[in-house]
């Protein structure tokens, strides 16, 4: 079962989680390349901003690399294909933690079986005048 949460701490006026955007945790899997490579490593999500992705890897990238993450979306484009998000930037920092990437830019894309990239089939002789 996939979980997004959002995270609300109170935000006490000294300490506390002073961000400005919501995060939303969620545990997806991804896969990663660093440049134009093959998708060789992966991992899970572990929270998710508007700018920036947290995630945990056993192998994570080092600071200012250049990544491209596609993350396996839970939901169904009109409950038939799948989707995944597509994640480019650079990796601000690694921790205990993860690793954190700034989202410079995304999109979701279709994949699997039923994906829009494929050639569409054969018609069956239906014509539309």
């Amino acid at each position: 079962m996939i979980e997004l949460n959002l995270v609300k701490e109170k935000k006490d006026v000294i300490g506390g989680d002073r961000r400005a955007l919501q995060r939303y945790e969620c545990q997806l899997e991804l896969r990663f390349r660093t440049g134009q490579g093959v998708y060789s490593r992966d991992g899970v999500t572990a929270d998710l901003s508007r700018r920036t992705l947290r995630f945990q890897t056993d192998s994570p990238p080092p600071d200012g690399q250049q990544l491209e993450l596609r993350i396996a979306w839970p939901f169904l484009l009109q409950n038939v294909c799948p989707l995944e998000l597509v994640i480019r930037g650079p990796v601000l920092r690694t921790n205990s933690r993860g690793t954190l990437v700034e989202i410079r830019s995304y999109e979701f894309q279709t994949c699997g079986d039923r994906s829009f990239a494929e050639p569409p089939v054969n018609s069956t002789g239906w014509r539309v005048a």
